[in-house]
C-alpha cells in the first residue's frame, strides 16, 4: 500500500490521472492492477473507527464490505457493526462527522472493483462513458447496478478457481473458449462458458500463474467435470464445444497439446468437447483479423444491448466497460490503459464459433451477421463516482 500512497501524493493537484507507471494496489485476491485516481473537491465525510483503531475517511455513499461478499454504503453503518478487513472481521468502534473536503476515487480496479484502505475492504466505481468504448455506457451501468443491487455472484467453484455462475443442463449447448497467455506473471489467461440456446454466461477462469501446458490441463478438467455432470443428470451424450484464439501467444499452448496428443496416437487429449476450427484455417482455433475481431465486437454489442448476452460476472462487466476503439483510422477494440480484455476476448472466440456454427450444431439464436458497429460519437454519460479519501 506504500507505493499507492506515495503515487497519490504526486497527484493530488491533478483531477485525474491514469496509472501509466503500472502501480497496483492490495485487494482480496492480491496486488491488482487499476486505471488511475480522480479526484473530486469538496465532498462531505464522515470518519469510521474500528476496534483495532483503524480508520476510514469516506463519503456517505461510498461502499463498505460486511462479508467477503456484501458491501453497505457507509451512512449505513453504526457502532459496533462488523466490517470485512485483511485481518478477518473487525467490529467498529465509533462513526464521527468528517470534514468537508477533497477526495478520491481509484478507477477500475481488477477482481471486481474491491481493494483495502487502511486494511479495510471497499468497492469503488467503475469509470464508464468514454465516447468510444463498445458498449453503452449506460446501458453496461445499468447491468452492474442489477448485479450488484442483487448481489448476484457465483454460485460454486470447481478446479480451485472456476466460478460457475449456473448450474450445467442436461438439454443444453455449451461453447467453450480459452483466451491463452505466455505463461507465469505475464498477461492473464481467461476461459468463458456459455449456455445455448439463449447466450447465458456460466462459468469463467482468469489467472496469470499457469504456464501454457497447465492452461491445457486446465480446459481439459474443465470440460471433462462438465460432460459428467451433464451425463449424470440424464443425458448420455452431452454437447460441449471448445475452441481458442490462435494468434501469438496460443503457439506455446497449440504446441503444448499438440505434443501431448502425439503421445497418444493422434487421440484427442480434450476428448469430452469437439475442437471447432475456423473453416479454412488449418491452425487450431481462430485467427483474429482486422475483419473477423470487427465483426465479433459488433454481435457482442448488438447482443448486449439488446439483453441478449447474458452476463453474471462482475469481472466481465468491469473488463467490458474499459473496452474501447484505440484506433483514429479503423475501428480496433481493446482495453484501455492499464486495463484488461482477457475475458472479453474469450467471449468473441465464443461468438466466433457460434457465428460458424449456429446452423450445423443447430445452436438456435438469432444474429445478425452485417449489421455495423452503431456511431458512439455522439453518446453522452454523467460521470458517477463511489469516493474515497486518501490520507
Amino acid at each position: 500500500m506504500v507505493i499507492l500512497v506515495v503515487h497519490i501524493q504526486k497527484i493530488i493537484n491533478k483531477q485525474m490521472n491514469k496509472n501509466d507507471k503500472k502501480y497496483k494496489i492490495l485487494t482480496p485476491n492480491g496486488w491488482a492492477d487499476f486505471d488511475g485516481i480522480k479526484k473530486i473537491p469538496s465532498q462531505p465525510t464522515i470518519n469510521i473507527t474500528l476496534n483495532n483503531n483503524k480508520i476510514i475517511n469516506c463519503t456517505l455513499d461510498h461502499k463498505i464490505y460486511i462479508n467477503l461478499f456484501e458491501c453497505v454504503e457507509a451512512k449505513e453503518l453504526k457502532p459496533l457493526d462488523w466490517v470485512f478487513t485483511n485481518n478477518g472481521m473487525e467490529q467498529i468502534k465509533s462513526i464521527s462527522d468528517g470534514e468537508t473536503k477533497d477526495v478520491y476515487d481509484i478507477l477500475n480496479v481488477d477482481y471486481g472493483n474491491k481493494f483495502f484502505t487502511n486494511d479495510i475492504l471497499v468497492h469503488n466505481c467503475e469509470f464508464l462513458g468514454k465516447t468510444n468504448s463498445l458498449i453503452d455506457s449506460m446501458i453496461l451501468r445499468q447491468k452492474i447496478l442489477e448485479i450488484d443491487n442483487n448481489k448476484i455472484t457465483y454460485k460454486f467453484v470447481i478446479d480451485g478457481d472456476i466460478r460457475f455462475y449456473k448450474d450445467l443442463m442436461p438439454w443444453k449447448k455449451y461453447l467453450v473458449a480459452i483466451d491463452t497467455s505466455m505463461g507465469v506473471d505475464g498477461d492473464f489467461a481467461a476461459i468463458e462458458v456459455f449456455e445455448f440456446p439463449g447466450f447465458y454466461q456460466v462459468a469463467e477462469w482468469k489467472s496469470d500463474k499457469l504456464n501454457q501446458n497447465d492452461q491445457v490441463t486446465k480446459i481439459k478438467e474443465l470440460t471433462e467435470w462438465m460432460y459428467n455432470d451433464i451425463k449424470n443428470k440424464g443425458n448420455k451424450h452431452p454437447e460441449i464445444y471448445w475452441s481458442l484464439e490462435n494468434n501469438s501467444s496460443a503457439e506455446g499452448f497449440i504446441c503444448a497439446l499438440r505434443q501431448i496428443e502425439a503421445t497418444m496416437d493422434g487421440r484427442s487429449y480434450i476428448k469430452r468437447a469437439v475442437l471447432i476450427n475456423e473453416d479454412g484455417n488449418k491452425r487450431k482455433g481462430f485467427t483474429t483479423t482486422k475483419i473477423s475481431k470487427p465483426r465479433a465486437c459488433s454481435q457482442l454489442k448488438i447482443l448486449f444491448e439488446t439483453n441478449r448476452f447474458h452476463i453474471l460476472s462482475r469481472d466481465y462487466l468491469t473488463q467490458l466497460s474499459n473496452f474501447s476503439d484505440k484506433s483514429a483510422t479503423s475501428i480496433s477494440y481493446s482495453a484501455s490503459g492499464s486495463g484488461h480484455d482477457d475475458l472479453i476476448t474469450a467471449s468473441l472466440t465464443i461468438i466466433s464459433m457460434y457465428l460458424q456454427c449456429k446452423d450445423k450444431y443447430d445452436l438456435d439464436f438469432e444474429i445478425y451477421p452485417d449489421e455495423p458497429i452503431p456511431d458512439e460519437q455522439d453518446s453522452k454519460f454523467e460521470d458517477t463516482f463511489f469516493l474515497i479519501s486518501i490520507n
